[in-house]
């Protein structure tokens, strides 16, 4: 448990970075670290990669539906993380399973379960994507971001220009959207994979995991950007992550995320986010919990 990770990832593509290596019956170790701007494992990769152990063990003709995760503790990209997946169900409709992550000796940082179901028939709706006519392409990447307003985002911490190369992102009326003076709790934007997946893949949930940790819990924070200018920076880290597929899709195409906060009480913030393709069809939902505490400056 104790050994470093072996390989070095490109940076690029994501569907190596959620693969496992398998170690025994239900159980895989990961092959890739990838770090945050903190030193900890990025916690999109935590998701992807459980998402994947999951995934292995599930029937090939059974998407994944649901995947509800708890980080425990931060983990050490420089640290193989292994994974121990049980059966809880398989039954007419749904598989299920549970999953723990580990690292060092024993010391457990994520605890998940996931559901797979294969379409069943029965009634549907979907709300619609709000922003169709857009052209994702033609907005400008994050890099270009104004030193003004990137300024009025160091509170947050985590945020900034740096977007890692194995995803595009971009944020309509980006000054509106980031300003302190303008913003609201609740961010949209634009993302997607740029490694292209296989049609079919069984990595494509795992690499939407992923993704879906991306500027999620913004929204939890941006609506206080004014208040927090003349405050102590403050210390954000994710709680829990749930995702609810509602179909089948390629992370490797544009994805519209449209997040707000609904509230946030006691040091913790709550998001949500709606997922559309650029087609307007509904593909995931996905709440995170952030602990958002006050960090004290010393002197």
């Amino acid at each position: 448990m104790n050994e470093k990770a072996r390989e070095h990832w490109d940076d690029v593509n994501i569907e190596a970075l959620v693969s496992l290596e398998p170690i025994g019956r239900g159980r895989y170790r990961s092959r890739f670290g990838d770090g945050n701007l903190n030193g900890r494992s990025y916690g999109g990769q935590i998701l992807g990669q459980a998402m994947m152990a999951a995934t292995l063990s599930a029937p090939h003709d059974r998407p994944a539906s649901l995947l509800q995760l708890l980080f425990l503790r931060g983990a050490d990209p420089d640290q193989p993380i292994e994974f121990e997946v049980n059966a809880l169900q398989d039954g007419k409709r749904f598989s299920s399973r549970h999953v723990v992550g580990m690292q060092g000796d024993g010391r457990v940082v994520l605890d998940a379960h996931a559901t797979f179901c294969a379409p069943q028939p029965g009634p549907q709706h979907a709300a619609l994507s709000p922003a169709l006519a857009e052209e994702p392409e033609s907005l400008p990447e994050l890099t270009t971001i104004p030193d003004a307003l990137m300024r009025q985002l160091r509170p947050l911490g985590p945020y900034s220009r740096d977007v890692k190369p194995c995803m595009d992102f971009r944020i309509p009326e980006i000054e509106r959207q980031l300003s302190a003076a303008t913003a609201q709790s609740r961010l949209r934007f634009w993302l997607r994979g740029r490694h292209p997946l296989a049609a079919g893949s069984r990595a494509q949930q795992a690499v939407f995991a992923y993704l879906s940790d991306w500027w999620l819990n913004f929204s939890s924070v941006s609506g206080h950007l004014r208040d927090l200018q003349s405050m102590e920076p403050l210390y954000l880290s994710s709680l829990n992550h749930c995702i609810w597929f509602h179909r089948t899709f390629s992370p490797d195409g544009w994805m519209h995320f449209e997040t707000e906060s609904p509230c946030a009480e006691g040091g913790r913030g709550l998001s949500i986010a709606r997922i559309h393709d650029r087609n307007g069809s509904m593909l995931a939902t996905s709440i995170q919990e952030t602990l958002m505490v006050r960090q004290l400056v010393r002197s």
